[in-house]
């Protein structure tokens, strides 16, 4: 009886679809005025991932199934909008048709051969592309200092000067002074060189964040392997769920940079058993793309199987070899662009978190709250989704309690949670699954 019970838990209340779930859920941040508790769910959801088993052998079909249901939610969310604006809805109608075709691939199509799979692969690549070609090309680019802090970094790097001393951009938020200017290019030099090459080679920083999704997207399908039918419309309708999410457009559109990091992190996932050298470097790589990964470092502390120290010590090092040029060239420089402005970011009342209610987190607690989910999600170890939804918990607490959090910041825990199930081991190998697997030791070392 007690077999049967735990059976039927890890049939219908895998970690897997509680991933799914949260994705649908953050699509939603979009609506107001639900968008804080909205977060609030996503995020406690997340954490209570930890204690979820598996969904079982029959992961692939019921992650095809789910993941067409989420995309039809939030394809319909997008619909539904209109605070963010009316071309919101109007790229949600126009992505419609596409969407419907890569939903019928994904039910119906021949997808354990590589030519259906390439067509899929094409459709979500061509939804990628009309997202931010209307938001790039056909609307005048918002009044924001995230897209003029790339063109100046841009500006610098060709003039030959140091972008985190030279680029300059006049600071938007609404909570700045009259007149204040951000001085400095705040992100690391992996983002520089995405969003500066961006500028310099197509004329608009956004489309690093349009090239990013589209890698990611076909590296989740992966029309080069070989998958049965089910696992191959599983990966497709996780793609066409995080394609046809409201949010993305809205990212393109204000140039910020989380998608940057997409890419690499599902190459991590895709070869955390396989290669975990490789995938340390691709962890390390992600890490190196924003500020707010440092929170992965306690989770890769505790992570526990038996390659733990060595993906610390890779992907720490490389996330810190990356960030190390702007320090040599300028520690001072460095520093204050791409450290102490952000330790000293002033409450954000339209936050999408508890400083959106006025509430001021003190950072030794933000500090404590968020390396504590790190810890508790991490105790445990396992496969590169549990790995994944750690981070995305650990980050998740960070933002809900932070000074500011907005639809970026949500959009890359929802990604991150689609991404985990994309390169769950039980999907792609329809193996079950059991507690114990979750502290599967690696068969190979360096």
């Amino acid at each position: 009886m007690v077999d049967m019970l735990r059976s039927e838990r890890e049939t219908w209340v895998g970690y897997q679809g509680i991933a799914l779930l949260t994705f649908a859920l953050l699509a939603l941040t979009v609506f107001k005025p639900i968008e804080i508790g909205v977060a609030v769910a996503a995020t406690g959801m997340l954490i209570a991932s930890r204690a979820a088993g598996s969904w079982g052998p029959s992961t692939a079909e019921r992650t095809r199934i789910a993941a067409l249901i989420v995309a039809g939610i939030v394809l319909a969310s997008g619909l539904a909008v209109w605070q963010l604006g009316p071309f919101v809805a109007v790229i949600s109608a126009i992505l419609l048709p596409l969407a419907l075709a890569t939903g019928f691939l994904s039910l119906k199509g021949k997808l354990e051969e590589r030519g259906p799979r390439l067509l899929a692969v094409g459709l979500l690549v061509v939804m990628v592309m009309t997202v931010g070609f209307i938001r790039i090309v056909a609307f005048e680019p918002p009044v924001i200092d995230v897209i003029d802090l790339h063109v100046a970094a841009a500006d610098a790097l060709l003039d030959g000067e140091n972008p985190y001393t030279a680029a300059t951009a006049v600071d938007t938020s609404p909570t700045a002074a009259d007149g204040a200017v951000w001085v400095g290019y705040p992100y690391p030099p992996l983002t520089l060189i995405a969003y500066s090459g961006a500028q310099i080679l197509f004329g608009d920083p956004r489309w690093a964040s349009v090239i990013a999704v589209a890698l990611a997207v076909i590296l989740i399908v992966r029309p080069w392997a070989t998958l049965t039918r089910p696992q191959a419309g599983a990966l497709v309708a996780l793609s066409l769920a995080l394609v046809a999410q409201p949010l993305l457009g809205h990212v393109i559109r204000s140039a910020w940079t989380d998608p940057i990091a997409l890419p690499f992190l599902v190459g991590m996932g895709l070869l955390w058993r396989k290669n975990p050298a490789l995938a340390a470097v691709l962890l390390g790589l992600a890490l190196g793309t924003k500020q707010y990964f440092v929170l992965a470092l306690p989770l890769l502390l505790v992570w526990g199987d038996d390659y733990r120290w060595k993906r610390l010590w890779i992907a720490g090092g490389v996330a810190a070899l990356s960030i190390l040029p702007a320090f040599l060239i300028n520690p001072r420089g460095a520093w204050d662009a791409l450290v102490a402005v952000h330790l000293n970011t002033p409450l954000r009342l339209d936050s999408i978190g508890l400083a959106g209610v006025g509430w001021n987190t003190p950072l030794w607690l933000l500090i404590v709250a968020s390396a504590g989910v790190a810890l508790w999600m991490g105790w445990q170890g396992g496969a590169a989704s549990r790995f994944l939804l750690g981070l995305a918990a650990a980050l998740a607490i960070a933002f809900l309690l932070g000074s500011q959090a907005f639809f970026n910041y949500w959009f890359l825990v929802a990604a991150v949670a689609i991404v985990a199930v994309a390169t769950d081991d039980h999907l792609l190998s329809g193996a079950p699954t059991s507690d114990s697997d979750r502290i599967a030791p690696y068969s190979r070392s360096l």
